[in-house]
């Protein structure tokens, strides 16, 4: 590349190269776990809604068709908060043929922009069991004593503590029977599928025997392990509690956690700075994340 007057902007597209191909080699668990949708506006809202009852059986005196009407859920809402970084090149690392040097750089800003996401993608499981991150009904997103709706008086757990709910085969069941029991505002059956495992490196092992053994973990007896083909396993690596464990209806988690992107990373450059001969590139990201009904996971908190 010639040196000219001009040189950041003719550095900008190899950049950008390098930016997008270092980001496609690295895993993004973002649209694993959530819904991801794109949005136009500062903040984004969601009104949840109760559920209806049974169907009547038809009134061939009155009235044929039942009507009844849906209570109003949890309001929640997503406002959009927005991340920047950006790295800087002097002009003598190109005049220098330092390309090296510079592509070095840019993997970096390209990394940090990768684990940023990751970070707060994983914060939503990381404080899970915080009365500090609460989700639209009030509470953590792994409670004892969420509300079943806005009026409501009764309420349901998706919280196991204690060294009891350590992962195993044996309570992975409990945890099974426990959310198949869950119920919606009107008290019929949610016929929740837990479906999916989600665990930090440290489980991963025991996730795996539990998911795939032939016979059943943890026992002398030559029994078929049931959950065999019947639970898949996402090792996230940016769970910070080793021991604590989730179990989740995946259809439900992709309906239920969100993550908005208002703003998509993406390499951008400013002028050259006339007296610093210094160029500068920046990413600037906004984006938002969160629930509207916990009722897609039952974390177990062991430590």
């Amino acid at each position: 590349m010639m040196i000219s007057d001009n040189w950041a902007e003719l550095l900008l597209p190899g950049l950008r190269k390098i930016y997008d191909k270092h980001q496609k080699q690295l895993k993004d668990y973002v649209p694993a776990l959530y819904n991801v949708e794109k949005s136009t506006k500062a903040q984004e809202f969601t009104l949840g809604t109760g559920s209806l009852g049974l169907m009547q059986e038809w009134n061939k005196s009155g009235r044929q068709v039942a009507y009844e009407d849906i209570d109003k859920g949890f309001k929640q809402t997503y406002t959009h908060k927005k991340y920047s970084l950006g790295l800087e090149i002097e002009r003598e690392l190109v005049e220098d043929d330092q390309y090296a040097e510079i592509k070095k750089k840019t993997r970096k800003l390209s990394n940090s922009v990768y684990y940023t996401r990751q970070y707060y993608a994983a914060s939503t499981f990381n404080n899970a069991f915080s009365s500090s991150h609460k989700g639209p009904d009030g509470k953590a997103l792994c409670a004892a004593d969420h509300p079943t709706g806005p009026d409501s008086g009764k309420t349901w757990s998706n919280v196991g503590s204690g060294a009891d709910w350590a992962l195993n085969a044996d309570n992975v069941e409990k945890v099974r029977n426990l959310m198949m029991a869950w119920t919606d505002d009107k008290g019929n059956l949610l016929a929740i599928n837990p479906d999916t495992l989600i665990v930090p490196p440290a489980l991963r092992k025991a996730a795996l025997v539990i998911a795939d053994s032939d016979k059943e973990p943890d026992s002398i007896e030559n029994n078929v392990n049931i959950w065999k083909g019947s639970v898949d396993v996402i090792e996230f690596p940016f769970l910070t509690n080793s021991t604590a464990w989730f179990m989740t209806d995946r259809s439900r988690m992709k309906e239920f956690l969100t993550w908005f992107d208002r703003r998509i990373a993406k390499l951008e450059q400013d002028r050259e700075n006339f007296d610093t001969e210094v160029a500068k590139y920046k990413t600037v990201s906004r984006f938002s994340f969160g629930w509207d009904d916990a009722s897609f996971i039952f974390g177990s908190k062991v430590a």
